[in-house]
């Protein structure tokens, strides 16, 4: 295998990434782009759903530009892309809308209407409440609903543009439609019935592929546009939340993972359909591989800690810039040097509504602070309160699947690197915490779903424990968990407290 190559892409939030494997799992070559997100209007985001294809051809020529490999010995390509949103193709599969990211709020009608009306179904059904159906809706008034053909995914639109598909042939993967308000995972089609109470057209919704599904090869514009040779098999590929969750090897039952990227997610793998029909905080997805689920919370934590940074510590983000030095590692000493619970200063890191459980009302918020409290006081809050809604996550996964005790949480994602969060994260849950060699992991991901498509690797769970070894463990404090525990309760109760104060403020920012 040492011969053979894979290339794992990943279309995140923030980043494109494209790296080339060997057969070891080694990196050949590497490179990324930063992802254009354009706010028009407070509350609304957008990304030309072009920039998906252009950038990840850039990347691929950047690649094999910089690698010496025999481009004959590429077996496979894997793609995953952001959860979420919703993009939308023509008869030629070209792009009719823009990318309707999961950070635009101007389906926000839409999505406490179909959840008012059919919130328990759609959750029955789907395992999840919807993210990208409500966008769907929203579309259905637009002028631009006659043109649109199929509605896809990202990493869909790349992996079809490469294999030369056409609209009627457009797809879907199964990691994907549990966001979409309008599926039956567990048998993994479209729900007729959803589809039927919304007036949505089921012909306008994609085919439904399995992740390890090969849906085509490298044809010959694919060929023109990143230098590989034509005839390479591409997976159908999955969301990159599930890629990463596949590359740090979060494959069997029992196995529970933390997330620290754009989204700070906490999941756990289950072994059967489970859904969350009491708090209506987790969402169910189906697994790249296997016939396996994961039970996920989701904050999009990650986008506010650059926000806070890049808002409030700019001279310190320059000087560490300048001195090639990381501003979290100079944030994280700084903070390490106050108290648990940040001396009573409380955050909520929703700055553009709630996804679980669904409230596109919620902002962002920091309650308690004082003349005592100073700049570094709002960090550790910040990276507290995904802590604090770790342990909630966490206790409805117990709940869930009693028996299971989680001993171990697997941290991957940039912030991953912060043993000092880790510790934070380690003492809340009182759960020991592992980060791995490799700390981002969603292109390690996409390139096994690929390589597993083609044949070549058979035991995913064994190759990964072979690509991703552990780095680094960081031990519970005993008794660490206590001084946080008024705080979580606390954070707990601001939702329903402030439910009403949040609707006011939504309806002055329409108005």
């Amino acid at each position: 295998m040492s011969d053979q190559y894979f290339i794992g892409i990943d279309l995140g939030t923030t980043m494109a990434k494209c790296v080339i494997y060997g057969g070891e799992g080694n990196v050949i070559a590497e490179g990324q782009k930063e992802m254009i997100i354009s706010y028009p209007r407070s509350g609304e985001a957008e990304q030309d759903a072009r920039d998906f294809y252009t950038f990840s051809c850039e990347l691929i020529r950047k690649c094999l530009a910089e690698s010496a490999i025999d481009r004959q010995n590429i077996v496979s390509i894997g793609i995953d892309s952001q959860m979420g949103g919703i993009m939308a193709v023509d008869k030629h599969f070209d792009p009719v809308i823009y990318y309707d990211t999961p950070l635009d709020n101007r389906s926000a009608s839409e999505n406490i209407w179909m959840h008012e009306n059919f919130g328990d179904l759609i959750l029955e059904k789907n395992g999840s409440i919807s993210t990208f159906g409500n966008k769907i809706l929203y579309w259905k008034k637009k002028d631009e609903w006659k043109e649109i053909h199929k509605f896809i995914q990202p990493s869909g639109f790349v992996a079809g543009k490469l294999a030369g598909l056409s609209g009627d042939q457009a797809y879907m993967d199964e990691t994907f439609i549990c966001f979409s308000g309008l599926a039956d995972l567990q048998e993994s089609r479209w729900s007729e019935e959803l589809c039927s109470l919304m007036e949505v057209d089921v012909r306008k919704l994609p085919r439904i592929a399995a992740s390890t599904d090969v849906i085509g090869t490298i044809c010959k514009r694919g060929r023109e546009d990143t230098g590989l040779p034509e005839g390479i098999p591409i997976a159908a590929g999955c969301g990159d939340q599930i890629a990463g969750f596949t590359g740090a090897g979060i494959c069997k039952a029992g196995h529970m993972v933390d997330v620290a990227g754009t989204a700070c997610i906490l999941g756990a793998s289950v072994d059967s359909y489970t859904v969350d029909k009491e708090y209506k905080t987790l969402a169910t997805m189906k697994s790249a591989m296997g016939n396996t689920y994961y039970l996920i919370s989701v904050v999009l934590g990650g986008r506010t800690h650059n926000w806070f940074i890049e808002q409030f510590f700019r001279d310190e983000l320059k000087r560490c810039r300048q001195r090639g030095e990381s501003i979290y590692a100079y944030l994280d000493e700084k903070a390490a040097a106050i108290p648990p619970g940040s001396d009573g200063l409380v955050s909520i890191n929703y700055l553009q509504g709630r996804f679980f459980p669904p409230d596109p009302n919620v902002r962002g918020l920091f309650i308690g602070h004082t003349w005592a409290h100073t700049p570094y006081h709002f960090y550790r809050a910040l990276l507290e309160s995904i802590a604090y809604d770790h342990y909630l996550t966490k206790q409805i996964i117990q709940s869930l699947v009693p028996g299971i005790d989680f001993p171990i949480v697997t941290a991957i994602g940039s912030g991953a690197e912060s043993l000092f969060w880790m510790q934070i994260k380690a003492d809340v849950l009182q759960s020991r915490y592992v980060n791995l060699v490799r700390s981002d992991l969603a292109t390690l991901g996409a390139a096994l779903v690929g390589g597993y498509s083609a044949g070549i690797f058979k035991d995913i769970e064994s190759v990964t424990c072979r690509f991703s070894s552990p780095k680094a463990v960081v031990q519970p404090e005993k008794g660490g968990g206590k001084v946080y525990e008024k705080y979580i309760r606390i954070y707990e109760n601001l939702f329903p407290s402030l439910k009403e104060i949040y609707k006011a403020l939504a309806h002055q920012e329409g108005q």
